[in-house]
């Protein structure tokens, strides 16, 4: 059920990418369209979102689905098209740019929720390599021995520090 409604959300996508950019390039028809997304659907979650992306990551994955949406349109369309090869070459560049870019977002839902390589609470989409280093933070006050850390600290009972040494470039 899983792979049913990501297949369903990826049709969606690729259907709406090729309805918005081919029809500026090509005279295409809508039939054509819906089949052409079917068959780039199946071809890409089967590659790119079960294969790719577990093994390879994110941005691995959608390079991949990059690439096989400016072939599969260039190659695809375009065997059935007899039009300029600017306008083909166009079509399939600027379709598979906007893919990708979809694709981005619809590789983290199948991180998350269909391969379920991220399905604890509390990790991120991205993953654990750009998580950034937390400390703890150092009070620059002195610390009194009485415990009276409220009160300021007068001059000459501070212990004195010496700067710290700047870095040398």
């Amino acid at each position: 059920m899983r792979h049913l409604l990501a297949l369903a959300l990826k049709y969606l996508l690729t259907a709406t990418v090729m309805f918005a950019i081919l029809p500026l390039f090509l005279r295409i028809s809508s039939a054509e369209l819906l089949w052409f997304s079917l068959w780039l659907t199946l071809v890409a979650y089967a590659l790119g979102d079960l294969y790719v992306l577990p093994r390879l990551g994110n941005v691995s994955a959608t390079i991949a689905d990059f690439g096989l949406v400016f072939v599969a349109t260039w190659i695809g369309v375009g065997a059935f098209y007899d039009g300029a090869g600017g306008a083909m070459i166009n079509a399939a560049f600027f379709s598979a740019l906007l893919a990708a870019l979809g694709e981005l977002l619809f590789h983290g839902y199948v991180l998350r929720f269909v391969i379920g390589q991220h399905g604890e609470e509390g990790v991120p989409l991205i993953g654990r390599q750009w998580q950034t280093e937390a400390a703890e933070e150092f009070d620059i006050r002195t610390a009194r021995p009485d415990g009276r850390e409220d009160e300021r600290v007068d001059d000459e009972d501070r212990p004195k520090q010496e700067p710290p040494n700047p870095p040398i470039l």
